[in-house]
């Protein structure tokens, strides 16, 4: 059974965020903290300010998302019922801790957390929220089917990164089978998961700014990341559309960028394949829009998109929206069928 709502119908808590929602998106971040820990850095270069050594200790703030996912509580998980590949913990806390060795790691995650310095100026301190943003473009779901959002959310506590401005509002979508895996076999290969090689569309109509293709597919998943990754989005592309606003499109396969940078596209036109490049414990889409087109100086937009059909669980009924935010958990599928549009170049 179906339901349609439109996107005025208060009566869809997505589409309008509560008080206690908009409270919770003004108070501040712990994770905003370890920017004072900059202010340590002359206390380490010259000794006159040696006295400002201690605000490193504000750099520990930068582990808050890290330690909010281990104290997390699993009843109120609403992606509690994916089966994804990672059944143990302990590949992606060894991953992470072998990546503290990577310096292209470690550099792309200090060029967001510097990034966040400008975005702060640039909105004075009132960054943009699900009650107040206006979005320019019409947005629809970046691929053919039902998939799910395995992560993400304009809700703070479902947030792919709160305390990333750049990825405040950030999906990661996999597709799911009727018991909620993620994967066939054991989810140890890439070549498991249902994701893996899927076409990847351009969301809305508009000129590709930049691209990345040539990043390895890592050969192993079920939580492990990729060690030699020299670029955490992996394999990308990135597109202008009306407004200012630029969406990413993020962890294709290896060679499978259909564009470049100039190009003109068209919503629904492939662009590439869904893939495991980068920053990736198992094959995912990561999408998010940014108010820039530079991704470590954008700002995170909370967009919501246009003729989408969702569920939030697999034994729950459909709802189909004119224009609607996501969460973790739902079940989405565009609701109106088109066809694929893949461009000579």
């Amino acid at each position: 059974m179906s339901e349609t709502r439109s996107s005025a119908d208060s009566a869809d808590s997505r589409d309008d965020p509560s008080s206690g929602d908009r409270l919770r998106h003004r108070l501040p971040d712990p994770t905003q903290l370890s920017l004072l820990g900059f202010i340590s850095v002359p206390g380490y270069l010259f000794d006159a300010f040696e006295s400002l050594q201690p605000f490193v200790l504000f750099f520990l703030f930068g582990f808050w998302p890290l330690l909010t996912s281990v104290t997390s509580d699993d009843a109120d998980d609403p992606t509690a019922w994916v089966e994804m590949g990672n059944r143990s913990s302990r590949p992606f806390y060894l991953s992470l801790a072998y990546q503290q060795l990577n310096p292209y790691v470690q550099l792309q995650g200090i060029r967001q957390l510097l990034g966040h310095l400008p975005i702060l100026a640039r909105y004075r301190g009132r960054l943009p929220t699900p009650d107040r943003y206006v979005q320019s473009t019409s947005f629809h779901l970046p691929f053919e089917g039902e998939w799910t959002v395995v992560n993400g959310s304009y809700e703070r506590e479902h947030s792919h990164s709160w305390g990333v401005l750049t990825q405040r509002y950030a999906y990661d979508f996999v597709i799911t089978d009727d018991e909620g895996r993620t994967h066939t076999g054991d989810g140890t290969s890439p070549e498991d998961y249902y994701c893996y090689g899927e076409p990847v569309l351009a969301p809305a109509d508009g000129v590709v700014v930049a691209t990345n293709d040539g990043h390895r597919d890592y050969h192993r998943a079920g939580g492990w990341l990729d060690p030699t990754q020299r670029d955490i989005r992996g394999n990308w592309v990135a597109i202008e559309h009306d407004g200012g606003e630029y969406s990413l499109l993020a962890h294709l396969q290896c060679e499978s960028v259909l564009v470049a940078a100039g190009d003109r596209v068209e919503r629904g036109q492939q662009v590439g394949r869904c893939g495991h490049s980068g920053n990736s414990t198992e094959p995912h889409l990561h999408v998010h829009v940014q108010d820039h087109p530079d991704f470590f100086l954008g700002m995170g937009l909370p967009v919501q998109f246009d003729d989408v059909t969702t569920r939030t669980g697999p034994s729950a009924s459909e709802t189909t929206h004119s224009r609607a935010f996501l969460t973790a958990g739902d079940l989405v599928r565009p609701s109106r069928t088109e066809t694929t549009r893949q461009f000579c170049q």
